[in-house]
């Protein structure tokens, strides 16, 4: 057998074993070496489950280091296909950073799981990520497409050294997921060209950060919960270009603060009644620097490899109309996207609408 290696998870000096390296010495471990693995509580398995782990692995940070992420694997019940189960690659929708809002300690939403169970009873596996820094040690990397999309793709990586899973392998992805699989769909055969990525689907993404920014602008609108979570991430992600003190008033810093403690639920709830205008020194600049920060993040519009399909709810509260520019965009590099308007549905609704319509497409993916 072979020799652990000690890893240092990058920037915070805790340390993990890695089973199978090759010593403490040589090169750092491959990505998607799995650091540990523990069944997951059944408490927390969805309908349809076969077996299921919760997983520490190997991927790459925001600043391109080693790091460990957590998620969890699902494979459906009854007896693996020839070739293994086909493998799709899930981006949650965020959470909050604190380690108890990651997916696999706080379990996949109510409205989530329709999505989850049409997979597993339609056949695949399904490789979760916490992404950077939620469930493991430190801070999050927030909004960073590039930390995103490792965590998702070292998440099947990890999946096919646990359990029969195929080299083929798709991204899906919700909310923040979304984003984060649009990235994994950009960057995947470059990233991990022994996989087989056929296809990317992402529903109701973030996306258009330049756009969404400038809602913070407005003074008298509503604080978007999700931006005190910027106060934490920005600082570790962007250090020396953003300080939280400089864009907050003390009660944004409030909020700011909060977000470490509390998952986003929680936090929308303490900022019930908090409009951009208490929260930040000069609600515009306040945008311009979130534009400007979250510029790189933006989803890389160019002509993917593989087909694209999106799915956006007409009632959400994050307007489709940012996903309809988005799939404008890339079928405007040459991408086979399609983009489909949930009639009626919202951010919550849109996933169990929507279900049959991801199965559907990733059959067609995995047929092709």
């Amino acid at each position: 057998m072979k020799r652990a290696v000690v890893v240092l998870v990058a920037l915070v000096g805790s340390l993990f074993v890695v089973p199978g390296a090759a010593g403490a010495h040589d090169r750092p471990p491959a990505t998607g070496t799995v650091v540990a693995v523990r069944p997951l509580p059944a408490e927390l398995r969805l309908a349809g489950t076969g077996a299921a782990w919760r997983v520490w692995y190997v991927s790459t940070s925001w600043n391109g280091r080693r790091t460990v992420v957590s998620g969890t694997v699902t494979v459906p019940a009854g007896r693996a296909p020839t070739g293994g189960w086909r493998v799709v690659g899930f981006g949650p929708g965020f959470n909050g950073t604190p380690d108890a809002c990651a997916a696999s300690r706080a379990g996949t939403p109510p409205f989530v799981r329709p999505l989850g169970e049409a997979l597993l009873a339609a056949g695949y596996a399904v490789a979760v990520t916490d992404y950077e820094g939620i469930g493991t040690p430190g801070e999050g990397s927030g909004v960073n497409g590039r930390a995103e999309a490792a965590a998702l793709i070292d998440a099947v990586r990890a999946a096919r050294r646990i359990a029969p899973v195929s080299r083929a392998w798709a991204a899906v992805g919700y909310s923040l997921g979304g984003h984060a699989a649009l990235w994994a769909g950009a960057v995947a055969a470059s990233y991990a060209p022994e996989l087989r990525h056929l296809g990317t689907v992402a529903v109701a993404p973030t996306t258009q950060w330049g756009l969404q920014s400038a809602a913070a602008g407005v003074p008298a609108a509503p604080l978007n919960p999700a931006v005190p979570y910027l106060g934490r991430t920005l600082p570790v992600t962007d250090r020396g270009a953003f300080r939280a003190e400089d864009v907050f008033t003390p009660r944004g810093l409030e909020l700011v603060a909060a977000a470490g403690r509390l998952c986003v639920a929680d936090l929308a709830a303490t900022a019930a009644g908090v409009t951009n205008g208490d929260a930040f020194l000069d609600p515009p600049a306040a945008g311009a620097v979130f534009a400007s920060l979250l510029a790189d993040d933006e989803v890389p519009v160019a002509r993917y490899d593989r087909p694209v399909r999106l799915a956006h709810g007409t009632a959400d509260a994050l307007p489709a109309a940012l996903t309809e520019l988005t799939a404008g965009q890339l079928a405007a590099a040459g991408t086979d996207v399609g983009y489909v308007p949930v009639a009626g549905a919202d951010h919550f609704t849109v996933l169990a609408a929507v279900a049959p319509r991801v199965v559907g497409w990733l059959c067609e993916m995995f047929s092709s």
